[in-house]
This record gives structure tokens, sequence and C-alpha cells, in this order.
């Protein structure tokens, strides 16, 4: 006999004959499918010419010395007949692993029982060799291991066996055991028979393929497709149950499979693309007739950044007053709890601007959600955390984040609590608190590690969120690095706002000081396409950028572009203000008047009430931690400029403490163009070397970049030659820089010919490029 023989006709006659010489009355085949017990069984009626029962009902006691019964896979068989039981009549049962046979286990105490299971159905080699030439039988047993399933067939890593496999060893199993069976191929533990094992490892190459084709065999038949979602259903496969039955047409059963993965929040369980898959299932007209699914498609459309798609589909299921925020908010008894809660989301996307009236109102409606609906509760919180961030209501914000993150770790949801305590993280950044910072983040790695599916956005988040907290104690280069490798994929994503701010920041002062300005200004480049929809995103893009042009010494080209936001807070609002700055609130007001202050301080240190103006910006509760930092550090440069020495290095002194405590070293590094010439005068720099914290921040700025003296001085230039060179070199006027610096234009010409001739320049173009070869401008 040939290899190529069906592995069925192979004759078993010792096995047989073993069979026949049991002394227990009752034999049992226990192995899963492809073991060939059926096969055995026809061979043994065929050699005592009986025939094989096949039925779930007990054999019937008159056929003989022998009865032969195959028991049905998925089959629940009667009792066995107590003649076996007791040993008087003899019988062998072919039965899965899984087949309870009542009776059995008693027949077993009385010593009745012989059991053969997976192992002792295995072919050894002198069976083979009793089927087949010598030559050809270890080549045989190699393929097949001795399994039955295998003889005659191709090598167990051919592809051709697996239509083989789907037919003869995938076919007779129940849908659980499939569904088991896929389980497994994904490397998770699942419930399958332990001897069949060995076989699925040695076929596993290919097993995916007959598993493909026996499951879509069986989705062809409703009733085999119904069992299929249940047994899903039963291990937790939520997203394969809800499409298998959406492919029979059984779409309530698959909604309701869905409303219990978490409806709108299905994708925080199983992730995007099992949201998209199982939304996609429903046909249009049934989707769009269903609330849960309507606003299941709108935070779709919001993650894709569709806002007016997502406003239209809440309008053509609910009416048009569902996109009145203030209708929504103020006559909450036309909607339901659940449509008003997820009206709270999206505000964040349709960058609403609540007035506090407003907000009271919004808050008002958390006491109309169940207080056992944590996932909707969390979700609230969620949502007024990003407007107490954008606010600057950073004590609020961590009362209503430690709110969420309880609600979303009572309903399971890893994926929500690891935004939450991104958040947190984020707070810690803006208060300049690098070191808790790092604790947060560290929270979110284990949140993060506890989600079920693969989110690598959300991965490169908590990597650029690590990467932040390194720069900020004085380590650029895992943020260069991301920035290098990951920035793509990262702008093309899907965050929230709080977060993109944050991502502006770091990225652009990042790429500027260690890259370019250029690459900067590119960086912010492919975020203003958020501009086109989102007002507060083109704000802070432009201001980021007036930030960065500054830090690069192209002052007035920065002072332009704050110029021409259509915003209350000009130049000349901030030159005239006084306790308005200490009552500012809005985020960008404030920015845009500390980018105001900041351009004052350099041009002008010794203008009338500049340090009483300081104050109030300082005294202002809504700045950052780091923005504090900051207006204290042009503070003392306004005291060093007016030469009152004691107060200059009292309050640098405070500042480079507070950054050691916190270990906050990016604030500090960001002004280098005003520390230069703070730590350059001895006094000052003498006495900030008398602290040990305050050193080790000098030493890390210093590793950082931060000169001991400046690119000016280097070259031989006086301190107003510098700033005078610097001015040309953006295009101003003699007449300009005069105003600007309130000299005279023949005052502004002497300190130019001073530069060029220490330079060795004779025409103003020259002298530009000078400058931009000493990096005094970019």
């Amino acid at each position: 006999m040939t290899t190529s023989q069906p592995r069925h006709r192979i004759d078993r006659a010792q096995k047989r004959r073993d069979l026949l010489a049991v002394p227990q009355a009752i034999v049992v085949l226990e192995a899963p499918a492809g073991m060939g017990k059926s096969v055995l069984l026809e061979q043994l009626a065929e050699e005592l010419g009986l025939s094989v029962h096949r039925s779930a009902t007990a054999p019937p006691d008159g056929q003989g010395p022998l009865v032969l019964w195959d028991i049905p896979p998925a089959s629940a068989p009667e009792d066995l007949p107590e003649v076996y039981v007791s040993g008087a009549r003899r019988i062998v049962i072919g039965k899965r692993p899984e087949t309870a046979l009542p009776s059995l286990d008693r027949a077993s105490v009385y010593g009745h029982v012989h059991r053969l299971v997976t192992s002792d159905l295995l072919f050894d080699r002198e069976e083979l060799l009793s089927a087949m030439p010598a030559r050809q039988v270890e080549r045989v047993f190699q393929q097949s291991r001795g399994w039955p399933l295998l003889l005659g067939q191709p090598n167990a890593g051919d592809e051709h066996l697996a239509g083989f496999l789907a037919s003869e060893l995938l076919s007779p199993m129940t849908a659980a055991e499939l569904v088991a069976l896929a389980t497994w191929l994904d490397g998770q533990p699942a419930q399958l028979d332990s001897g069949l094992l060995p076989l699925l490892d040695l076929v596993r190459p290919i097993l995916p393929g007959a598993l493909a084709t026996a499951l879509a065999v069986r989705r062809q038949d409703a009733e085999q497709a119904a069992e299929l979602a249940q047994a899903y259903l039963a291990l937790g496969l939520t997203t394969e149950a809800v499409t298998t039955w959406q492919s029979i047409g059984r779409f309530d059963e698959a909604f309701d499979a869905f409303r219990a993965g978490g409806g709108r929040f299905y994708l925080y369980r199983y992730g995007g693309a099992a949201f998209d898959r199982v939304l996609a299932g429903f046909p249009s007209e049934y989707a769009l007739g269903n609330d849960t699914l309507v606003m299941s498609l709108a935070m779709q459309a919001l993650k894709h950044g569709e806002v007016a798609r997502a406003r239209r589909l809440l309008a053509d299921r609910f009416g048009s007053g569902v996109n009145d925020v203030r209708r929504v908010f103020t006559g909450r008894g036309q909607y339901s709890a659940d449509l008003v809660a997820f009206r709270v989301v999206m505000l964040i996307y349709e960058d609403y601007q609540l007035t506090d009236e407003l907000f009271e109102q919004v808050f008002g409606t958390l006491s109309d959600l169940p207080l056992d609906d944590h996932i909707v509760r969390g979700s609230f919180y969620n949502s007024v955390l990003e407007f107490y961030i954008r606010g600057r209501r950073l004590a609020a914000a961590e009362d209503v984040a430690q709110r969420a993150i309880h609600h979303y770790e009572q309903a399971r949801v890893p994926m929500l609590a690891f935004y939450i305590s991104l958040h947190q993280a984020l707070m810690r950044l803006l208060m300049g608190d690098a070191n808790n910072a790092r604790q947060h983040a560290e929270k979110s790695a284990r949140y993060l590690g506890k989600v079920g599916f693969d989110s690598p956005g959300d991965a490169r988040l908590l990597a650029l969120l690590n990467a932040c907290i390194d720069y900020e104690g004085g380590k650029p280069e895992p943020l260069a690095r991301f920035l290098s490798t990951e920035l793509d994929d990262f702008v093309h994503g899907e965050i929230w706002p709080s977060l993109i701010e944050f991502a502006l920041h770091y990225g652009s002062q990042a790429l500027s000081e260690h890259f370019s300005t250029i690459a900067a200004r590119n960086f912010l480049d492919r975020w203003r396409v958020y501009q086109v929809s989102n007002r507060q995103f083109g704000i802070m893009i432009e201001l980021r950028e007036a930030a960065i042009l500054q830090n690069a010494n192209r002052w007035q080209e920065a002072a332009e572009r704050t110029a021409a936001l259509a915003t209350r807070i000009t130049r000349a609002w901030v030159a005239a203000a006084g306790e308005e700055l200490e009552r500012l609130k809005d985020r960008d007001e404030i920015v845009q008047a500390m980018i105001w202050l900041r351009h004052i301080v350099y041009e002008q240190p010794t203008r009338p009430h500049l340090e009483v103006q300081l104050g109030h910006i300082i005294g202002n509760l809504n700045l950052t931690g780091r923005q504090r930092l900051c207006a204290q550090i042009w503070l003392a440069f306004v005291h060093k400029r007016r030469r009152d020495l004691s107060r200059a290095r009292g309050v640098l002194h405070k500042v480079f403490e507070e950054a050691a405590r916190l270990g906050a070293i990016a604030p500090l590094a960001e002004e280098r163009i005003f520390l230069t010439e703070l730590l350059e005068q001895q006094r000052i720099g003498e006495y900030l070397e008398i602290s040990a914290p305050v050193r080790q921040v000098l030493r890390r700025l210093r590793d950082g970049g931060l000169p001991n003296s400046a690119l000016g001085a280097q070259s031989g230039l006086s301190r107003r030659e510098t700033k005078v060179l610097m001015m040309i070199s953006e295009g101003s006027s003699n007449k300009f820089i005069a105003n600007a610096l309130g000299l005279s234009e023949a005052t502004v010409k002497f300190h130019l010919s001073n530069a060029y001739r220490k330079l060795g320049c004779t025409r103003r173009r020259e002298a530009i490029s000078a400058a931009r070869a000493l990096g005094l401008v970019s």
C-alpha cells in the first residue's frame, strides 16, 4: 500500500486484535476528531459481520455478543443501558472526550471500562510497515507522526493540506471548539483537548487557512452561523459575534451584542478597527433608525475629524435643535440623558467656548446620569477635564480627573483610564513639575498595558509624553528622536485639543533649539490643517510661531505675526495694561500678552512701570507654572538692566530653586536669550553658585547648550551693537530701530558703523550675512 492511499484504508488488524483481547466489557475509544475512531469501528464491524450503531440513542439489547456504538459529535447520548454497566454484555464505544455518557463513570468504578485515548490510537512504525513498503515507512511516519488524519496526505506544512484539514479535522468540530481553536491560534489560552495539541502544533502553519475555510462554510448556514455567534460571545469575542450575526442578516442580535460590548464606547473596549468594522456591518437604514448606532456613527465621524458629518447625523435623527448647545443643556427634558452626555463629549470637538453660565448648566446634566453607569459618568468628567485644562483651572481639573479615573476603573475600561492619567501628566508639565509628571506617565503605561488590543496611536502619545518629560528635565535627545521618526504618523493621528497644545509647544520648541527655526516652522505648518475647522488651533499655532521667531532673534517678524491676529490683546493694550494682566483668563489671551511682554522686555527693559506689569502677570492665578517661571526670569532681567543686582539675583535664585525642586530645566533653557546675560554678571553668577541644587541646574543648562558667554561678546560686539545687528537682519530700518530702542537715528548709525568695523564689513548686506554666520540670527 502506498502513501497516496486514503488514510482510512490502512488495515489496523493488530489494533482490532488488541481491542477484542481486552478483558473489560466496555472499551471506549475517546479521542478528538481525526483520530480514526469511526474507521476502526467500521473495520471491526467488517471483520465480525456486525453493523455500527450511529446515534445518540442507546443501542438495543439484542445485537449479539458485541455491540459497536459510534456516538455523533455534539450530541447528548442516552444512559448506557444497565446490561453494559454491569458487565453482562460487551460494547465498543467511539466518542469525543467532551461527550458525557451517563453511567460510564459508575461502570468504571466496577472495573468494567477500558479507555483508549489519543496516544493509543496513533499509528506506530510496525503498523505502517504492515501497510506499505519498508522504504516509505520512515518518511510517512516523519510527515504524520502517526496521526491517522495525516496518513496519505501531503507534508504537514503543505498548503494543499488546508482543505483536507477543514473537512476532516475541523468540520466535525463544534462551534465552541472552532472558536477555541481560533483563540489558540491567536496565542491566547483556550479550552482544547490536550491530546489534540501535538497534532495542532504539527499542522499549525496551515491551520489558519483551514480554519477560515471551515468558518466560511459554517457561516453559509444560518443555524450553524448562529451557533458560531453564540460561541464567540461565550468567549468574549464580541466583534466576531457581531459580524457573524450581521452576515446572516440577524441585525437585532448583532445590535444586542454591540450594545452589550459598550455601544458608542465600543471603540475603547475593542479598538478603532473593530469599531469601524461592526458599524460598517449594519445596513444604513437600520443604523440611522437606532439612537445608539447614530451616536456611534457620530463618534466615528468625530474621531476622523468630520465634525460637520457628526452634527448632520444627530440632526437627522434627533432634530436640528440637538446642535443648538444652549437649547440642549437648558431644556434637557427633550433629549435622553445618554444623548445629552454625548453632546458634552462633542463640545470638545466643536471648539465651543463655554460661558460660566452654560458651564454650570452642562455640569447640571450630571445629576441625570445613573450612579452606576460608570463609563458614561467617567466620560462626562473626561470632557469637563478638557475645559478645565483649557481654562487653566488645574486644581479643578485634577479633581475631575480623579473622579473620571474612579469611574473608568469601575467600568474596567483601561484605555479611557489611560487618557486621564495622560492628561494628569500633561497638567504636571504645565505646572512645570517634571518629577510628578513622570509618575503619572508610569501610571499611564500601566493602564495602556492592560488594553486588550493594539493601539499604536496611543503608544505614540505615551512615547511623546515620556520624551517631553525627559526634555523638561534637560534631556532633549529622546524628543529629537521622536520628532525624527514618529512625527508624520503622530500629526495625522486623532488626539484631543489639550494634547495638541502640548505637542505644539514641545515639538516646535525642541525642533527650534536642536534642529533649526525652519524645521520648527515646518512642524507648525503640518498642524495648520486644523485651522480650517478649529479656530483655537489656528491661534495656538500662530502664537507658537511667534515664540519660535523670538527665540531665533527675529523679533520684528514675531511682532508682525502677533499683531496680525484679530484679537483685543495688541501691543498697545499690553503696554497700557496694569491690573488687567492679572485678571486675564483665556489661555490664548494670556499667551499673547506674554509674547508682547517678552518683546517689550527685550527691546525696552528699562521702560517705566514694566516691573509693575510683570508683577501683575506673575500674580495671575491662571498662569501655568512654566509661564510663571519664564515671567520671573524676565523680571530678573529687568532688575539687572536697572542695575538692581540684589533684586535680580534674589528673583533668579528663587526661580532656580523652584526649577531644581520640580526637575524643570526646559523652561529655563527656553529663556536663554535673557539668562545668558544674567548669568554673565559676576555678582549674580557667584551668588547662584552658592546653592548646591542651583549649581546642578546651572550644570544641566550648560550641558544642554546654554552658553557661558554671549555670541556677540565673543565677537567683540557690545550688547547694543548686537541688538542693532539682529534688528537689521530682520529687515528693520534705522528709523524703526531708533523708535523701538528709544534712540536717535544718529545713535543707531553709530552702533552700526562700530559693528561693521568689528565684523570687517562695509555694507548692510555683508553685516547681515556675518550675523547669520555667527549664529546671532537664524
